[in-house]
């Protein structure tokens, strides 16, 4: 298996395993420990090496654990994924089950880029028009890209809207080549 399906498998088994009013704060804890474990070279070793045997990385993370203050929860699925010596995809596994978790809750996250910052009253008014255009609950980022001169680009999911000058540019630049 590649490290996308040992993500995707490992995210829906955490997104199934947890009640649902729970799932975020799993997330969190495991992005907390994921960053901890990045954050120093050694326990990344431990959790990296093939070299450690599973009771010693067992070991290494019921030290870990007890000092982040995490849920049972979270506490047997990192047991589990570090088990099954799945550690190094814990980056993947976190991204996968925030997808599913807000696919779940009708959430999604809509990436604006504007060439200049955009108001807070247009961000509320393109969340409006986003969320009937799509029936889920929008959360905004807005980047800037000087680039664009007019209009903007809409990422939410794996559709984009563009609207951006430079991109009807581009169309009819391709209207009249072919």
């Amino acid at each position: 298996m590649n490290k996308y399906q040992i993500a995707k498998k490992y995210s829906r088994a955490l997104i199934n395993s947890v009640d649902t009013a729970k799932v975020g704060k799993v997330i969190e804890e495991i992005e907390a420990f994921a960053s901890v474990i990045n954050a120093d070279k050694k326990l990344k070793l431990v959790f990296a090496s093939r070299l450690f045997t599973e009771e010693e990385r067992g070991k290494a993370l019921s030290i870990v654990l007890p000092r982040l203050n995490v849920s049972e929860d979270t506490r047997k699925f990192l047991s589990f994924v570090v088990a099954e010596g799945h550690l190094g995809v814990i980056k993947e596994i976190i991204k996968l089950a925030v997808q599913i978790h807000n696919e779940r809750l009708k959430k999604a996250r809509a990436l604006v880029i504007s060439p200049a910052p955009l108001s807070s009253n247009y961000i509320e008014r393109l969340r409006t028009a986003l969320k009937s255009m799509t029936q889920r609950d929008i959360e905004i980022e807005n980047q800037t890209d000087e680039s664009l001169i007019g209009g903007f680009i809409v990422k939410v999911g794996s559709t984009v809207y563009d609207s951006s000058l430079k991109g009807q540019l581009r169309v009819l630049r391709t209207t009249l080549m072919n």
